[in-house]
């Protein structure tokens, strides 16, 4: 066993405490466990891996913005397991440490998982430390030991479990590799384990802080030492939340202990900081004692990713090249649940409802055609949600967001921000909310401010309608081209907020970039399928309660003699209300009533919009479909169904393939909702339109989300210039556009 050197120390519990703690935790019937470590050490795949749970996991920084729960039974008991936001330290300066540290004071834990990454022991170790300072039994995991043995290292578990006094547990998590043995181990095996002592002059102050700490009941008992030692390092959220208490006289005692420190010439919060530096890496040396690392494929690849000149236009080309596979793989799916499957399930309605003429109207002319439309995109987001969490849990996601962090730095921002940005891609929802990871309020505000520039997932079935529609060879450029606007305008405008009402406030984040990882693709298609699955769930419940609202407005007569349900579109409430609204658009190019109502449910959900069209301009003809039996429907979807994979198979091969800039391999077959968008649109009014869509305001969910976050001002005021800009750039869009197509 290797032998440390004495300075900075070590303080070894007392043993009928330990053993007292310890016991606790066994006896416990349902003991909290949380799991504690450094951002992109695999927390979240771990909790995964042991609880069978479906926790989103993403390979950077600031996945896990809050604090969430697993619960598993092992062996008879009930097992609670706590995935903290990634932290590199208990003294918080981010909101995920803040979390992760009062989740360490309030959730009063019965033992802590620590995972470390093995092949970065020494910067971990230093958190490590600080949970040593708390007096809750703890089970470390050293994680990714493949990957550090790829960087040719060695890591000694059972060296840095004799250092630390707990027990230390190899796992891959992302394979389940010791995953059952580390809950054993935490869970029967876990320790006190044996801290760091600090400069005797420090250890006689902590000793008389937790000795007062004792006798306050309000203070968990469990922090005691750690609430000491934040104190001397003058933690500004520890004191804070003792005055808030009320504990004036416990913040009168540590001030009076750092003024006679300052007297001897002692520096208690540089002391500290060194004290656990050096410690961490005497520990690190014993559990790796040849750190010397090889060159990693992840180091060769970043001399491509990272490159200042290459890197941007690469994440550019790979963004393209996951709309070519979205379009090339997923379209003959498009047209097969847009064309004969719905017209199956219209086929066997109508037959089902020969007998009730309104419920027939109602289900074949409205709901079947509305919800149906926006299913019919299902595979769509589904291959698309396939390729970006392929691109986030591979590590490449963190690579972007380091990218962008000189041109965010232009506007006062930095790469970290980016990732909200990113995630805005999926949902602008979760997106606002991820703003949290953010340190500077300032920044959080005007991140979310932008947000709703950034296309969603919702905004795709338009795009894809459209494209289908007027640009069959040149769908997954358009789509791309949109994209890179939102990002464009949302750009502009953090620059102006930046200039006027949102100065930069100072600072440095630090950004970290993770190894390439090659994901499971089990875990790729369980985070496709939830969020494939959360769009669906909209479908039958959003955009389904928005198109019988809608059909019931078609159906109002808005005129005089008008009878209900049999009414002409254009003379309904719907139609009426459209109609007077429409000429606001109309320099847009796109001024009919059709166009102009299908924006104003689009507020609901963007997704409603497509659920609209297919309602406004498929609805008549649908609502009298031909009855179809049984036998004879599934046969044509079957045979239909049988169509569409082969044409899906053989389109893969092509996707690399860019002939006249990247024609799509998707079929010119329009199916019956694009060729009605044909004729009702131009080229140049159809690519103004989908400018508004991309620009005007996402969702009433998002507008929600940001009043919660930053208040309502804030909330309208996005709002306010969202649709102004939107307006005032599909008009630009359209006038140009008339000239040059």
């Amino acid at each position: 066993m290797t032998v440390l050197p004495p300075p900075p120390g070590v303080l070894v519990p007392d043993e009928a405490a330990c053993a007292a703690t310890v016991e606790k935790l066994r006896a416990a019937r349902e003991p909290r466990v949380v799991v504690v470590g450094n951002p992109n050490v695999g927390k979240t795949t771990l909790i995964n891996a042991v609880a069978g749970t479906r926790l989103k996991v993403g390979n950077w920084s600031g996945v896990t913005i809050e604090k969430r729960e697993a619960h598993l039974t092992h062996a008879g008991r009930s097992v609670y397991l706590l995935d903290l936001p990634g932290a590199y330290s208990l003294s918080p300066h981010t909101p995920e440490e803040l979390i992760t540290r009062t989740a360490m004071l309030d959730e009063a834990p019965d033992a802590v998982i620590n995972v470390l990454d093995a092949g970065n022991l020494e910067r971990n170790l230093y958190l490590t430390l600080q949970l040593l300072d708390f007096r809750v039994p703890l089970a470390v995991a050293l994680n990714l030991v493949d990957e550090a043995r790829d960087k040719g290292l060695t890591v000694d578990a059972a060296a840095l479990s004799r250092a630390l006094g707990v027990p230390v547990v190899e796992t891959v998590a992302s394979r389940g590799e010791g995953t059952g043995e580390l809950l054993e181990r935490a869970l029967r095996g876990a320790t006190l384990g044996i801290g760091v002592r600090y400069p005797e002059a420090i250890e006689a102050a902590v000793t008389d802080l937790t000795a007062r700490m004792a006798e306050l009941p309000t203070l968990p008992p469990h922090a005691h030492r750690y609430l000491a030692l934040a104190l001397l390092e003058g933690d500004p959220s520890v004191r804070g939340r003792l005055a808030a208490t009320g504990h004036t006289p416990l913040l009168d005692a540590a001030d009076a202990h750092l003024a006679a420190l300052d007297t001897e010439g002692v520096d208690a919060l540089i002391e500290i900081a060194e004290a656990r530096y050096a410690r961490a890496g005497d520990l690190a040396r014993v559990a790796v004692p040849q750190a010397e690392a090889r060159r990693t494929l992840s180091e060769r690849l970043d001399r491509l990713a990272l490159h200042p000149l290459l890197g941007i236009p690469l994440f550019l080309a790979l963004v393209l090249l996951v709309f070519r596979l979205t379009f090339s793989v997923a379209s003959p799916f498009v047209d097969l649940i847009g064309g004969p499957l719905q017209d199956t399930v219209s086929g066997w309605a109508a037959a089902a409802l020969t007998w009730f003429p309104l419920a027939r109207d109602l289900v074949v002319g409205a709901i079947i055609p509305g919800v149906g439309t926006v299913l019919s995109f299902l595979p769509t987001l589904l291959v698309l949600y396939l390729a970006m969490s392929f691109l986030e849990d591979s590590g490449y996601m963190a690579r972007a967001a380091f990218l962008m962090d000189r041109a965010m730095r232009g506007i006062g921002l930095d790469g970290r921000a980016f990732i909200p940005l990113i995630l805005g891609f999926g949902c602008n929802v979760p997106a606002v909310y991820a703003t949290r990871t953010l340190e500077r309020r300032s920044d959080r505000v005007l991140v979310s401010m932008i947000l709703p520039f950034m296309s969603c997932s919702a905004r795709l079935p338009v795009y894809v309608v459209f494209a289908a529609a007027l640009f069959p060879r040149y769908g997954s450029w358009v789509v791309w081209a949109l994209y890179v606007l939102g990002m464009a305008v949302a750009f502009a405008f953090a620059l102006l907020l930046r200039r006027t009402s949102l100065p930069a406030e100072g600072g440095g984040v630090l950004l970290e970039l993770p190894p390439y990882r090659f994901p499971a693709w089990k875990v790729l298609w369980k985070h496709a399928w939830r969020r494939t699955a959360s769009f669906a769930k909209r479908a039958r419940t959003t955009v389904l309660a928005t198109v019988a609202v809608v059909w019931l407005l078609l159906a109002l007569p808005a005129v005089a003699g008008g009878k209900f349900a049999t009414v002409p579109p254009q003379d309904s409430l719907f139609g009426r209300v459209s109609q007077a609204v429409s000429p606001v658009f109309a320099p847009l190019g796109f001024g009919n009533w059709q166009a102009t109502g299908a924006l104003v449910p689009g507020f609901i959900a963007k997704e409603v919009v497509v659920g609209t069209l297919g309602q406004i301009y498929l609805g008549e003809q649908a609502a009298h479909p031909a009855p179809l039996g049984l036998l004879a429907g599934a046969g044509q979807a079957v045979t239909a169904t049988w169509d569409a994979i082969k044409a899906s198979v053989s389109a893969i091969p092509t996707v690399l393939a860019l002939p006249s800039l990247g024609a799509d391999t998707s079929t010119d077959a329009k199916t019956p909702l694009a060729a009605a968008l044909a004729r009702a649109f131009t080229p140049a009014s159809a690519l103004a339109y989908l400018v508004f869509v991309l620009l005007y305001t996402p969702c009433i969910a998002t507008v929600g989300a940001l009043a919660q976050e930053h208040g309502r001002r804030v909330a309208w005021v996005t709002v306010a210039y969202q649709l102004a800009t939107a307006w005032i750039a599909a008009f630009l869009v359209y006038q140009i556009a008339q000239r040059l197509l």
